[in-house]
């Protein structure tokens, strides 16, 4: 009986994990770039406007997990392009390192819409600056920023209910309307993501992911499945 009811277990979790695989739609752990290279015509990423000089350099100085992320600096604008998302519950979950020495404004932007031709319609843009995170979403929110540490950014981009909810190390900062965002007038859909350094002292992304939110990630990890085995 006992055999029976730990297979039963295993597979529903092994069943679990196969449906976050199946929705675990876009990730990049910038671990398979050549470190002091760019990221432009890599992995989808490309600079604005398919503009080259907006690339990004991938580093070894710092990340969050495996030895690599992306700095974004000077005039870094790189963007990775999505296509299909136009129904469901996505997390786009990325994490930031902001050193203690950082100067300057730099982006966290998702746009509803956007190709390279400046076809552009912006859902959030999110500043970091002077200690404090400020959104050009949902009333100018505001709130402040660890430095010299590893923080989550998490944006629920619900497209079922055209709402979208960002968090910030695990506190939400707001809550409101994808299409409308900040340009307002949008789509209902998922265009793209600009990591946008607007000329300051570089920050640093890595684990960025979107995933489907049916079957919660943090839930059903491959730790705690192998834990089954124990």
């Amino acid at each position: 009986m006992q055999h029976r009811q730990r297979t039963a277990i295993a597979i529903c979790a092994l069943v679990a994990l196969g449906a976050v695989a199946a929705h675990a739609s876009w990730y990049d752990g910038f671990e398979s770039y050549i470190a002091g290279g760019g990221l432009h015509g890599q992995g989808g990423w490309a600079g604005w406007n398919d503009d080259p000089a907006g690339d990004a350099v991938v580093s070894d100085l710092y990340a969050f997990a495996g030895t690599q992320s992306v700095a974004i600096s000077g005039a870094a604008d790189i963007v990775q392009m999505f296509s299909g998302y136009t129904t469901g519950i996505w997390n786009l979950i990325a994490w930031m390192y902001i050193p203690t020495s950082f100067t300057g404004e730099t982006y966290f932007i998702v746009l509803n819409t956007y190709a390279p031709d400046g076809t552009a319609n912006w859902s959030t843009q999110i500043h970091f600056t002077n200690g404090m995170i400020l959104t050009d979403t949902a009333g100018q929110e505001t709130m402040p920023y660890v430095v010299g540490q590893w923080a989550e950014l998490k944006l629920v981009i619900d497209l079922q209910s055209d709402l979208q909810t960002f968090y910030y190390n695990g506190a939400m900062m707001y809550q409101a309307s994808w299409s409308q965002g900040v340009s307002g007038g949008g789509a209902v859909n998922i265009g793209c993501l600009d990591l946008f350094a607007n000329g300051a002292s570089p920050v640093y992304y890595d684990e960025i992911s979107l995933t489907s939110s049916v079957v919660g990630v943090e839930s059903t990890t491959l730790t705690e499945i192998k834990n089954l085995f124990r």
